[in-house]
């Protein structure tokens, strides 16, 4: 009987056969050939199947588009069945496609959970750990004690990945994450470390054109904001025109730093930066979480917990700047321990 039962469209009147041939070729004929199946060719198909193209999925996988096409292809011809419709349009999955992967994914979630129990296990403080944060959270926020803990745990290398995507913490695509969000994600070791505060900043430059009532002086505003701008441009300078829309905080730092308008930044980066100033405004956007997040399963993994630890002791100094409420002084000395270069 099909995998699908009485749903599958193929199905004969009397529910005891599946006629979609190709589905009823494998469950009859391929199964023979599963005993030598590899694993890594499977992975290659849910990565598609998970990614939503070849493209995507070979990205993912840090390997070549060709590598995941003739992987797939290899695999169709050891299980002699199609798991994919090829088309100008991209990979559709076929029906035998989605019964074998179904079983796969189940599969690979228990590979996952015997490599995290085991990874739990280690207690050796050596290994990798993989960290995922944002570019300016990376240079800004983790740098200073990044450093610290190569020297003093010189057996750990440490995987940055810097990125705003989503990680699957439960497949290991990270150990450790550091996001800003009101919202973690559920079955996850999370701490809020500080609530990030915003404000908009502007070089020294346009600061002083500001002060002369100068309306040369334009926005910079995130990629995706309405027309008029968000509500910190739309309330706090209705005037004042938009002539750059991003979708990379680096980006409107450097621009803001070099002078080309003014943003609204994390107060985490804007009152580190010398080069900045900070302009009152009632409208900036309300404190958001600032996380980090690990699997649940790995937190009696010794060098991840002696990472975690480690980095929260040397984050901590820099709360208050993250939150907005900092003295002159501190974030002089700040300014100074990070070595932030002037603009120019």
């Amino acid at each position: 009987m099909c995998l699908r039962g009485a749903s599958c469209a193929s199905h004969d009147a009397q529910g005891t056969m599946c006629t979609d041939t190709q589905e009823y070729h494998f469950w009859q004929n391929g199964c023979a050939n599963m005993q030598n199946l590899d694993w890594n060719d499977i992975q290659f198909c849910l990565a598609v199947v998970r990614e939503g193209s070849v493209t995507a999925a070979a990205r993912a996988l840090d390997v070549n588009h060709t590598t995941v096409s003739r992987r797939i292809s290899a695999l169709e011809k050891q299980l002699d069945v199609r798991l994919f419709d090829r088309s100008t349009a991209g990979w559709l999955i076929t029906p035998v496609g989605e019964s074998i992967l179904a079983s796969a994914e189940a599969m690979a979630e228990e590979v996952n959970t015997i490599r995290r129990h085991v990874l739990a296990d280690s207690q050796e403080l050596r290994g990798t750990v993989k960290v995922t944060a944002v570019d300016l959270t990376i240079q800004r926020v983790l740098q200073p004690g990044l450093k610290e803990f190569c020297k003093k745990y010189p057996e750990i290398s440490i995987e940055l990945i810097a990125s705003e995507d989503s990680f699957n913490l439960a497949v290991h695509e990270a150990d450790i994450a550091f996001r800003v969000t009101n919202d973690p994600p559920p079955n996850v070791l999370g701490k809020k470390i500080a609530d990030f505060a915003y404000g908009v900043y502007c070089s020294h430059e346009i600061y002083d054109e500001l002060q002369k009532d100068d309306h040369n002086v334009a926005a910079i505003v995130w990629l995706g904001s309405n027309k008029s701008g968000p509500l910190w441009k739309e309330k706090g300078f209705p005037d004042m025109p938009v002539r750059y829309r991003v979708n990379s905080l680096n980006v409107a730092l450097e621009l803001v730093r070099h002078g080309h308008g003014i943003a609204q930044l994390p107060t985490g980066l804007g009152e580190m930066d010398p080069s900045l100033v900070r302009i009152p405004c009632d409208y900036v956007d309300p404190h958001a979480g600032f996380w980090v997040l690990s699997h649940i399963d790995l937190r009696t993994t010794a060098r991840i917990r002696i990472f975690r630890d480690f980095m929260l002791e040397a984050i901590a100094p820099n709360i208050p700047l993250l939150e907005g409420k900092v003295s002159t002084e501190v974030k002089a000395n700040i300014a100074a321990l990070n070595r932030i270069p002037e603009a120019g």
